[in-house]
């Protein structure tokens, strides 16, 4: 919900030239979902899960309709949810040890 409000504040924002999406340390962007919890908590709660796709659908929205450049900078590795969060930038900058 944070990341949607911060894409949505900086798209509305005339002092914001662009946006650079990133994650904190330098092991991954994103490793996408966890696939432990998908197994035991949403299969048995399938609204839930809904919900939460939905939440993260919005995300990957609000990187789409940004109305300034979005700048993916990776350290480490983006694969899964990573990989389609990246996708919607505008571009990627990586580390030597992106992958």
């Amino acid at each position: 919900k944070g990341v949607i409000a911060g894409f949505q504040r900086a798209s509305g924002d005339r002092t914001v030239t662009a946006v650079v999406f990133t994650a904190m340390g330098d092991k991954a962007f994103c490793t996408g979902g966890n696939t432990e919890e998908y197994a035991s908590y949403y299969a048995r709660r399938p609204n839930e899960y809904g919900e939460y796709m939905d939440l993260f659908n919005a995300m990957v929205d609000g990187i789409l309709n940004c109305k300034k450049p979005v700048i993916c900078r990776v350290n480490g590795m983006r694969v899964g949810g990573g990989q389609e969060i990246g996708m919607a930038t505008d571009i990627t900058i990586t580390s030597d040890m992106a992958v």
